[in-house]
């Protein structure tokens, strides 16, 4: 048996440059931090030659081509695993819909899981590269590459995204209880509304041409709050937050905007500085700088701390 944790992620500025349609014509980046808020993968050798697997559905097959979990079938098959194995995936919040990088989270704790099962090691890069490979040029998925990245690598990191599809990561240090002081102040607020990632990502995608410019200021943001994140002017990061919530905000028409809106509004300015609607912008989570004199209902939000260790395997037999 195998078990392998690996936490979601939130980003703060950057989101959509790390689509292959941005970087492709120059480098996207994003900030981003893995929480600790966790998937775990439990992998179990079967006494028979079945493939039984147990998410929100549960399946029993006899090959892998019978998987109807396509993100499964493909690690399966990129492993080279044909039977006799059982998948339970166990996630600490609800994550279809999160806008915390859920589907990419659980896909590098799969293939963690899987290669340690047949006794290969890999890097947490690799690991975040494959899954990659797995979401967006095998599924087709039309996502970027900063969730896979963001959950495979813990702690608080740059990522920035090249043309040749090489992703760099810097590391921005915990200097003068940075880590600390940014968990604070973090709080998550679930807008209690799901709606697809992929069909938001799909709608930016076509309106690329309009999108494109706005996107074009955001590695600059990106490099301006990273100034000021490691010298913890947090004033500045919460008008930069503010300022790209709004640009951010534009790049699709939902349905749901008024409600998201509505919920930002509830926050900011009156119990928290500054915030944003975490993932593809469509619903899922808020990610919210909390006031020290807030008088927010504590049942309604919950506090995270930074993941420093990325996805990790807890336990091998």
């Amino acid at each position: 048996m195998v078990i392998s944790r690996t936490p979601l992620r939130i980003s703060f500025v950057g989101g959509g440059t790390d689509m292959k349609y941005f970087y492709s014509q120059m480098p996207g980046s994003v900030i981003s931090i893995a929480i600790n808020k966790y998937i775990y993968i439990i992998v179990k050798k079967r006494y028979d030659k079945k493939i039984v697997l147990n998410y929100a559905k549960r399946e029993i097959v006899s090959s892998v081509s019978e998987v109807k979990h396509q993100l499964i079938k493909e690690c399966l098959e990129m492993v080279g695993i044909k039977d006799s194995i059982e998948i339970t995936s166990i996630a600490d919040i609800p994550s279809e819909g999160s806008g915390l990088g859920s589907s990419s989270t659980f896909t590098v704790g799969l293939l963690n899981a899987l290669f340690e099962f047949i006794g290969k090691t890999l890097s947490q890069k690799e690991l975040a590269r494959l899954a990659c490979e797995i979401e967006i040029d095998i599924c087709k998925a039309p996502i970027g590459k900063q969730d896979q990245y963001g959950a495979s690598i813990g702690g608080l990191k740059k990522i920035i995204f090249h043309s040749n599809d090489e992703v760099e990561i810097n590391k921005i240090p915990d200097e003068n209880n940075l880590y600390k002081n940014l968990e604070d102040k973090l709080i998550l607020v679930n807008s209690n509304i799901v709606r697809s990632a992929s069909e938001i990502l799909e709608k930016q995608k076509i309106n690329l041409s309009e999108n494109f410019e706005r996107l074009k200021s955001f590695p600059h943001i990106v490099n301006k709050f990273e100034e000021d994140l490691s010298s913890q002017s947090f004033k500045n990061m919460y008008t930069q937050l503010d300022d790209y919530w709004k640009e951010k905000k534009t790049l699709v028409k939902s349905t749901v905007k008024n409600n998201l809106e509505r919920i930002y509004d509830e926050h900011v300015p009156k119990n928290c500085y500054a915030g944003k609607i975490c993932g593809a912008g469509g619903g899922g989570y808020f990610m919210f700088f909390k006031k020290e004199n807030s008088k927010l209902d504590s049942e309604k939000y919950f506090n995270i701390k930074i993941d420093l260790s990325g996805s990790v395997i807890i336990y091998k037999n």
